[in-house]
């Protein structure tokens, strides 16, 4: 049996397409409806249990080889078992028979959010790999003709050569040497330092480092012979290991390298030249906008993806160009990042302020901020682990406020319907100092800041840093704003650049004119009124689209007919 899965944004589409062919039928299911229009408007209403979802959509077509036929009660017990293995059975869905090709076939339309009160929405983490399990144990369990794994299909075959060598001398080739040894490697999905040891006690070394597209790439020597992930098949790639072999990745941890920014023909720094170069306009310059679509397409059309955070050590306590705010005046750039450091990790539980914090609901939180609001899973834990982001016990995100000097001041809660409060505690930190300075949410990278961008809320500003092409080349403070007067004005009226980012409603019109008036060196690059987070998920989806149409290229390459 062949299965394939994908998630989506809307259900009618995928609701018309399913009902569209000629002999489908709806043979199973737990919803009422029993047509395009019953089912939409039934999903629509588990789609408002949780609106913040994006992708709501869940479909799976599963498929047996030409010539075999199973009835109608086999295929929604094989469907209601799948459903179950894949964390669904407690969720809408839909069973729909396809009698179109000469494979039999059904498809599975169902909601990712489940009938709770939470209105919890299944992670589809490592979907690919429970699948392909899942379907082997259904294989077994019902007696269905096996299909060929996508171990074989993401490993490259032989060439000729090594086809002839084999028969003559008997040798197996380097390359299958190390898929195999790959292969045996991952069996139990193992971390990718882990792997790397197990590798090496194998003679295999292993060299990880930026590819031409910014990216990471990684490659394996076996004697005197190398390969990159690449030439061993899509599965020995960096993400190809995370994706189909479940090898699970932490930049904290794993490996040390460089922050890699990905190429683009048209960086933000250059939007950022050209936005100077103009005279100031009002807050409402329709060319904010161009140009911040200019700036979207670019980056989609040079299939570049979000910035990987891979270097930590340059988040830092902000500092302007010869200045310092440390207690002396002659801190240097050493004493600097120690003291950040210091400031940047989080302190023990009765250091620290942490009322409202409920670390028990934060998986499912950061669940959320991953799939929903497409932030870099590097970055959200990286600012999890430094006490910057947790979890309240009504299962939101909280975002810690505070001073430049690192001063707690109070928390912004992103509430369930898409608005941020803030609850300020401005009676200064246990060590003293200055009470007047509110607080914000703030990320600074390097020292000596050259450049300010200002966002309207959290998720905004971590839009912005994922898709900042600029991230680690210019030492910058991003900050989120709600007022004017939340700024630390001192600090930023020395500061050479100052980017206004806020999105193109009302509020983002009117704090942008503010923020200009006050600080002459201020320009604005308007987002529209979606924000950059809804940028930052249109990316997103480009990617992975684009690399859906290649999965879907590779399977009709094989033979496999989905649909």
């Amino acid at each position: 049996m062949i299965g394939k899965q994908k998630i989506g944004k809307t259900f009618t589409p995928l609701l018309n397409y399913l009902f569209s062919k000629e002999g489908a039928s709806l043979i199973g299911g737990n919803m009422v409806g029993e047509n395009v229009q019953e089912l939409a408007a039934e999903f629509l209403f588990s789609k408002q249990l949780n609106p913040r979802v994006e992708k709501p959509v869940y479909h799976a077509t599963l498929s047996v080889p030409d010539g075999e036929y199973i009835p109608d009660a086999k295929w929604r017990a094989i469907a209601l078992d799948y459903l179950e293995g894949m964390g669904l059975d407690k969720n809408l869905f839909a069973i729909i028979r396809h009698t179109d090709r000469d494979h039999d076939h059904i498809h599975i339309a169902a909601s990712r959010i489940k009938l709770d009160e939470q209105g919890t929405c299944v992670s589809d983490s490592w979907n690919y790999l429970r699948s392909e399990k899942l379907i082997q144990e259904l294989e077994e369990k019902y007696d269905l003709t096996p299909a060929s794994r996508s171990f074989d299909k993401e490993r490259r075959s032989p060439t000729t050569g090594e086809h002839r060598r084999l028969a003559r001398t008997g040798e197996i080739s380097t390359r299958e040497q190390l898929q195999t040894a790959l292969d045996r490697a991952t069996t139990d999905s193992p971390a990718l330092a882990l792997l790397i040891d197990r590798l090496v006690e194998q003679g295999i070394s292993v060299k990880i480092e930026p590819t031409p597209a910014g990216e990471l790439g990684i490659s394996y020597k076996l004697g005197n012979i190398a390969f990159s992930g690449t030439h061993l098949g899509k599965a020995y790639t960096f993400k190809g290991l995370q994706k189909y072999r479940g090898v699970t990745y932490s930049a904290n941890t794993d490996i040390n390298v460089e922050a890699i920014p990905p190429l683009q023909e048209r960086e933000l720094n250059e939007i950022l030249e050209t936005e100077n170069s103009k005279p100031n306009s009002d807050a409402n310059n329709d060319s904010d906008a161009d140009d911040c679509g200019e700036m979207r397409n670019s980056s989609i059309e040079s299939n570049s993806s979000p910035i990987y955070w891979q270097t930590y050590s340059n988040i830092d306590r902000p500092e302007r160009e010869g200045s310092s705010t440390g207690t002396s005046s002659e801190t240097d750039k050493d004493s600097l990042i120690s003291e950040s450091e210091d400031v940047g990790k989080p302190d023990s539980p009765n250091e620290r302020e942490t009322s409202g914090f409920d670390s028990l609901n934060w998986e499912s939180v950061r669940s959320n901020l991953i799939e929903n609001a497409c932030l870099p899973v590097e970055l959200i834990d990286l600012l999890h682990d430094r006490g910057w982001i947790d979890a309240d016990s009504l299962n939101r995100p909280v975002f810690q406020l505070r001073t430049l000097a690192g001063e707690y001041r109070g928390t912004c809660t992103l509430d369930a319907n898409g608005k941020f409060s803030i609850d300020s505690h401005e009676e200064g930190s246990h060590q003293g100092g200055d009470n007047s300075e509110k607080g914000v949410f703030w990320i600074a990278v390097q020292n000596n800041i050259e450049r300010a961008i200002i966002a309207s809320n959290p998720v905004e500003l971590l839009s912005v840093i994922a898709l900042d092409p600029d991230f680690n080349k210019r030492p910058t403070l991003y900050l989120s704003i709600d007022a004017v007067s939340s700024l630390p004005t001192g600090f930023l009226k020395e500061v050479e650049t100052i980017v206004v980012g806020f999105k193109g409603d009302r509020d983002g019109d009117r704090l942008s004119k503010e923020i200009i008036e006050t600080f002459p060196q201020s320009k604005r690059i308007n987002p529209g009124f979606a924000g950059w987070n809804a940028i930052l998920a249109s990316q997103e989806q480009e990617n992975e689209n684009a690399f859906n149409d290649r999965d879907e290229a590779i399977d009709r390459n094989f033979g496999i007919i989905l649909d």
